[in-house]
């Protein structure tokens, strides 16, 4: 389990996105974990601090788990900030209409909750905490 303390800036993307490669090893979840933290580290960037505020930090966890008997890659963000639960609080997009007729937003936590296998959130001593679980896929083989 790897854990890193950074600036909740999207200019720490690429720092988080080369931990990543060095953590997961299955090439079909690299770019999905990836994506997960794109989506979560924009939000939080954007949204979760308000413009006065001068301890804008990220503690960001990855790493193998075990999760309901499977193997699963956790991620975990935990953030300052006004308490805010992604996963209820964004409304859902009607992806039935076509895009030109969309509203805006909902659509990066829409694929959040598509790719996840569990997703989570808590507000604990004045932190927000997510955490997203993906099953590992079996290696070729393996039952």
């Amino acid at each position: 389990m790897q854990v890193v303390n950074l600036p909740a800036s999207i200019a720490e993307l690429d720092t988080i996105n080369t931990l990543i490669g060095d953590i997961v090893k299955e090439q079909s979840l690299i770019f999905k974990v990836q994506l997960i933290v794109e989506e979560l580290l924009t939000n939080i960037a954007n949204y979760a601090y308000s413009a006065d505020e001068s301890n804008k930090y990220l503690r960001f966890v990855c790493g193998y788990v075990y999760f309901d008997g499977k193997k699963s890659i956790l991620l975990q963000l935990v953030y300052g900030g006004v308490a805010f639960d992604p996963f209820v609080e964004v409304k859902e997009p009607d992806v039935t209409q076509p895009i030109a007729e969309r509203e805006i937003g909902g659509l990066g936590m829409h694929l959040i909750k598509e790719i996840a296998t569990h997703y989570t959130y808590a507000r604990l001593n004045d932190y927000n905490q997510v955490q997203i679980y993906l099953d590992v896929p079996p290696r070729d083989g393996a039952a």
